[in-house]
């Protein structure tokens, strides 16, 4: 928004529509005090220092006429007004909504999950401003946590940050019998279109991968993990050049040659590391260590006899 240089030769009709507009993008933005729309008032030179607030209530009273809902201004809101709805659509048609879809895509392929939630939120605030009934569906059908719970994913958002102990019950893949686990948390993780929990499972007395769905309740939580129990596998490959794009935080390229990179890296448990160097194909080399090398020596090899069998 720009500053009015010559509020003079504006006359009073449009210092109202000025004030209306601007008022509006403010509650917009969030609830306002009186004091803090008559600061940016006269910050934007619409309005004089001496000026009385009555000003302000009749540009509320103004906007409400218009078809805006403003509450009142009570103890309840911390005096401030809030506007609850608005006649203001936005114009959103399918092909914006293709648009969206292809980079929200992108996004889930390259983002973490917090970078999902906020998008997520972007999402469901511009469908707020939709009239368009079957146009704001597909808005908030766009994100993935349409199929999962917003408080479970914060919840273990915030397990993960201070690495608990949880006592969960888990819905086994294999049976669909439910389990007890005790695990310290370690971080979430999106792929494939499925939410992860990577953690540390005290039976097992290994580094695991839970799916979230099947996450069924989290019966206790001790905050904190103490000692760090996690079984973080680290490996060296050496990849060949036009794969390098694919390296992810988890990697680094510690040497560089004419054939490609060196490249050492970090994974959750062995599971994870040889999904990610089976990724690579003919591209990536295994350099060390040398029990995990002959690990992926065995997987090929157990592979090239199914195929030939």
């Amino acid at each position: 928004m720009l500053k009015i240089a010559q509020k003079n030769e504006l006359n009073q009709v449009s210092l109202t529509g000025m004030r209306a507009l601007l008022l509006v993008g403010l509650l917009i933005q969030a609830p306002r005090t009186l004091e803090e729309i008559r600061e940016v008032f006269i910050l934007y030179n619409i309005m004089e220092e001496n000026h009385s607030n009555d000003i302000i209530r009749i540009d509320l009273n103004t906007l409400r006429t218009m078809g805006c809902e403003i509450s009142k201004a009570t103890a309840k809101t911390g005096f401030k007004y809030v506007l609850t709805k608005h006649p203001f659509g936005l114009k959103i048609d399918k092909n914006d909504i293709l648009v969206l879809k292809k980079a929200y895509k992108f996004i889930k392929e390259k983002g973490d999950i917090k970078t999902l939630l906020e998008f997520d939120n972007l999402f469901k605030k511009i469908a707020e401003y939709v009239m368009d009934n079957d146009i704001k569906e597909q808005l908030y059908g766009i994100s993935f946590t349409k199929e999962f719970s917003i408080d479970l994913i914060n919840t273990l958002l915030n397990d993960c940050k201070q690495k608990n102990i949880l006592n969960i019950v888990y819905q086994k893949p294999t049976d669909n019998v439910e389990s007890y686990k005790k695990i310290i948390t370690q971080k979430l993780v999106f792929k494939n279109d499925k939410l992860y929990l990577y953690c540390y499972d005290f039976d097992r007395k290994d580094s695991i991968i839970l799916n979230v769905k099947r996450i069924k309740q989290i019966i206790s939580r001790i905050i904190g993990s103490g000692d760090n129990q996690f079984k973080i596998i680290k490996i060296k490959f050496h990849l060949k050049s036009f794969g390098i794009l694919d390296l992810n935080e988890e990697e680094k390229i510690i040497e560089s040659n004419e054939n490609g990179y060196i490249v050492e890296a970090e994974y959750h448990n062995d599971f994870v590391a040889m999904q990610r160097v089976l990724s690579f194909g003919m591209n990536c080399t295994v350099l060390e260590p040398l029990d995990f090398r002959n690990k992926i020596i065995q997987k090929l090899k157990n592979m090239r006899k199914i195929y030939e069998e």
